[in-house]
């Protein structure tokens, strides 16, 4: 199993042809792989800290 780690908040801009795409690069949006936003979820989150996301918001881990 390959493990994916993403280094990212903001989303990844692709360009193909005449059209541009934003790909997911924070691992929360619903219509992955492209964005919708949810990164924004993420926007204060601290450095060298460990979240999860749920319904109800953002949940720190604690080692």
């Amino acid at each position: 199993m390959r493990l994916v780690v993403f280094t990212e908040k903001e989303p990844y801009k692709l360009e193909a042809g005449e059209k541009t795409y934003y790909l997911c690069m924070c691992g929360l949006s619903k219509k992955k792989p492209f964005c919708d936003g949810s990164h924004k979820r993420t926007k204060y989150e601290e450095e060298g800290k460990l979240y999860i996301y749920d319904q109800e918001g953002r949940v720190e881990i604690k080692p």
